[in-house]
C-alpha cells in the first residue's frame, strides 16, 4: 500500500509540476512574446471585417461570402456587389442566346487592386462579344472571385452559387497558394469558429514548430512545395476538389478550363522555380476532362514588375489581367469548346 501511496504521490508530483511548467510559459508567452500565429482575431477587427465587403455565409462548405449591393471604396479600390454577392453587374436575365460562363477563383480571379473593367473575367466577356464566335450569341462571364478561397472553397461556390445560373463553362483560376486550407493569414480567420487550442499562445507555438517541421519534410523548406507534396492534405484538397468540379460541371453539361497563374518572380523569369508544380497540377486537371492554359507562357514575355500591383503586392497588374484573358479567350476559341 505504502508503494501504490508513492506511485500515485509521484505521479501528482509530475502532473502538477507539468502543469505549472504549461502555465508559466504560457504566461511567459502572452507577456513577452505574444504568438501571433493563427491568433484567433479580435472582436473589433472581426466588425470590421464582416462590414466591410464580407460576412458569414449560410452556403454549405464556405465560411464567408462577399455581401451583396456593397458600392464604395474597400482596401484602396473601387468594388461593386450585384445582389447575387459577385463582383460585376447584375446577371442578365435568361434568354435563348445567351452562353454564361462561371469563373472560380481568389483574389487573382477578383480583381484585387485592378478596377472591374480590367480584371480577367470582364475582359474575356469583352473579347468574346466583340469576336466572331458571337455568331449571333451574347456572352456573360460571371466572376465568382472572392479574396482568399481555395479550390475546395471554389467546389462549393460552383455547386451551391453557380450551377443556379446554368453556366456552359467553367474557367478556374488557380493560384500556388490555393491548397491552402488553414485559416492563416486569410479572411477565413474572421469567419472560422476557433478551435478551443487557437486560444493558446503555447499550443500555436507548438502547432507553429511542426507546421514548421512539415514544410521542411514534405516541401524541403520551400512552402509551395509543401502545399503540391503530392501525399499531403493540402494537395489531397485539390484533387477532391477538381473531382467535385469535374462532376458538378458534368450535370450541367458544362466544359471546364483551369488557368494556370505562376508566382511572378522578383527579377526574371529564368529564375521561375515552380514549373513542375505547373505540370503536376495541369496532369491532375487533364485527369479530370479539363482544359489547361499556363499562362507561365504568356506572362514570360514581359518584365516581372510589370505583371504585379508593386514591389510588395504581387497580385497580377492591369496588363497581367489582359495577358491572362487574351490566352483564356483563345483557349476557349479553339475547336475543342462548343
Amino acid at each position: 500500500m505504502a508503494k501504490v501511496r508513492g506511485l500515485l504521490g509521484n505521479l501528482l508530483l509530475a502532473f502538477l509540476s507539468t502543469a505549472l511548467i504549461l502555465l508559466l510559459g504560457e504566461a511567459g508567452l502572452r507577456l513577452f512574446r505574444p504568438v501571433q500565429y493563427l491568433k484567433p482575431p479580435d472582436s473589433a477587427k472581426m466588425r470590421k471585417a464582416q462590414e466591410s465587403l464580407y460576412r458569414a455565409s449560410s452556403v454549405e462548405g464556405l465560411s464567408y461570402e462577399m455581401i451583396p449591393e456593397r458600392d464604395g471604396v474597400f482596401e484602396g479600390m473601387q468594388v461593386r456587389t450585384n445582389a447575387w454577392g459577385l463582383r460585376g453587374p447584375a446577371p442578365a436575365q435568361d434568354d435563348s442566346h445567351l452562353f454564361r460562363l462561371a469563373v472560380l477563383g481568389d483574389s487573382f480571379t477578383f480583381g484585387f487592386g485592378v478596377e472591374e473593367k480590367d480584371n480577367y473575367p470582364t475582359l474575356i466577356q469583352e473579347m468574346l462579344n466583340g469576336s466572331q464566335a458571337a455568331n449571333g450569341r451574347r456572352f456573360e462571364v460571371l466572376n465568382f472571385g472572392v479574396v482568399g478561397y481555395s479550390t475546395q472553397d471554389e467546389a462549393a461556390v460552383l455547386k451551391q452559387k453557380a450551377l443556379p445560373f446554368h453556366p456552359k463553362g467553367v474557367i478556374i483560376g488557380y493560384v500556388l497558394n490555393d491548397p491552402e486550407t488553414d485559416p492563416r493569414p486569410s479572411l477565413h480567420k474572421y469567419f472560422d469558429p476557433p478551435v478551443w487550442w487557437r486560444h493558446s499562445h503555447l499550443l500555436r507555438l507548438c502547432h507553429l514548430g511542426w507546421n514548421s517541421l512539415q514544410v521542411w519534410i514534405d516541401g524541403g523548406g520551400d512552402y509551395q512545395r509543401y502545399l503540391h507534396a503530392p501525399g499531403g492534405k493540402k494537395w489531397l484538397s485539390v484533387r477532391e476538389a477538381f473531382r467535385s468540379i469535374r462532376d458538378s460541371s458534368q450535370k450541367e453539361g458544362a466544359w471546364t478550363l483551369v488557368a494556370i497563374f505562376p508566382l511572378t518572380p522578383k527579377s526574371s523569369w529564368l529564375d521561375y522555380a515552380y514549373g513542375d508544380l505547373h505540370g503536376q497540377i495541369a496532369r491532375e486537371a487533364t485527369m479530370n476532362g479539363f482544359q489547361v492554359v499556363d499562362l507561365v507562357d504568356s506572362f514570360r514575355h514581359y518584365p516581372p514588375d510589370q505583371l504585379v500591383l508593386s514591389p510588395t503586392d504581387d497580385h497580377p497588374s492591369v496588363l497581367a489581367h489582359r495577358l491572362a484573358a487574351e490566352a483564356i479567350f483563345q483557349a476557349i476559341r479553339s475547336p475543342a469548346r462548343p
